[in-house]
């Protein structure tokens, strides 16, 4: 939710100016700040980027988990290495929601916080 508060005006500068960045969007699918609920950009930050002119190519959603680590790596290298602009937004549902989906009779232990 910051990122729609106070990130598209940066990002659209950074289009407009092809500055060499590759921003990242930590994308936790919830509003943390007050409680937990959607935001107006929940689902919809790939199409808000490239609303705001982000290359296609230069625009990359990860699932942040650490069976995905050595993929991640290397995505971070080759946008870090990028003479442009380039978007990774890096996408894990927040612990504290994720917990709320799981049933009152199962054990707690079954919920992973890697």
């Amino acid at each position: 939710s910051t990122f729609t508060h106070s990130g598209m005006t940066g990002l659209l500068d950074a289009v407009n100016e092809d500055t060499p960045m590759t921003v990242i969007i930590s994308d936790n699918l919830t509003t943390g700040m007050t409680g937990g609920q959607d935001s107006q950009g929940t689902g919809k930050l790939e199409e808000i980027c490239l609303g705001l002119g982000v290359d296609r190519q230069r625009l990359h959603t990860i699932d942040s988990l650490p069976k995905t680590f050595e993929e991640m790596k290397a995505l971070f290298k080759a946008e870090f290495s990028h003479k442009g602009l380039s978007v990774i937004i890096a996408r894990r549902e927040c612990i504290q929601t994720a917990r709320r989906h799981v049933k009152p009779n199962r054990p707690s232990s079954l919920i992973s916080n890697h």
